[in-house]
């Protein structure tokens, strides 16, 4: 997750200002994201009640817990991102972060808030928030995908200390987000394996950087 200090924090003020279109490279992730997003919504809502509620083996978290996850992560991204852009007025999310920041318990602190809702709430909150991820994304211009930014991952689970990488490189791990945790997802119900088969085939997991792949759990 972004985690935006010091010099990094000097060099995104720097750099904030609005692109007046959007640069090849951004329109990639955004293309990218889209189409799996496309993909993960339909799987999600064939999923039954019964499939909904498996727990993911070696995690705390359900399918639908997953589904929570990705429907809230972007409300976390954009506050960090906009400022970089020069867009203001963007929601905070309804979990301030942490301060030390740990993008854990942020997660351990909003999944559990949307236990109760159906797959069409929580797939009609994530288009609401990746609407203001898009439109931040859109913004970025090649000398901000540049930029090197503090990365931690998942500190809890994978003792490992934080890097840098480059913003492009994390965007389009953000970007390849809902396949990666649908991978997840299918080891709680493996039986739906064959109908993401061709989609996950589909997606180059291979152009997330090691550094970043690393630190994720």
């Amino acid at each position: 997750m972004i985690c935006i200090t010091g010099r990094a924090s000097q060099q995104f003020t720097a750099c904030a200002k609005l692109s007046a279109v959007t640069v090849p490279r951004a329109q990639a992730i955004r293309d990218e994201q889209a189409r799996h997003r496309e993909r993960f919504e339909a799987f999600c809502r064939s999923l039954t009640a019964g499939e909904l509620a498996e727990r993911v083996p070696g995690t705390p978290w359900t399918v639908h817990g997953y589904i929570a996850h990705l429907a809230t992560i972007d409300s976390l991204i954009v506050p960090f991102l906009a400022p970089l852009v020069g867009i203001a007025g963007v929601s905070a999310p309804e979990v301030p972060p942490p301060s030390p920041f740990d993008i854990d318990e942020w997660n351990e602190a909003t999944v559990p808030l949307r236990a109760g809702a159906s797959v069409d709430e929580l797939l009609s909150e994530a288009a609401e928030h990746r609407a203001e991820y898009a439109r931040v994304l859109s913004a970025l211009s090649d000398d901000q995908l540049d930029l090197m930014i503090p990365f931690g991952g998942d500190r809890k689970v994978i003792d490992l200390p934080p890097t840098q990488v480059r913003l492009e490189d994390l965007l389009w791990a953000i970007a390849l987000h809902d396949p990666n945790h649908t991978r997840d997802i299918l080891r709680a119900i493996p039986q739906r394996e064959p109908d993401v088969r061709d989609w996950l085939a589909s997606c180059d997991f291979a152009r997330i950087p090691e550094e970043i792949t690393a630190r994720r759990a």
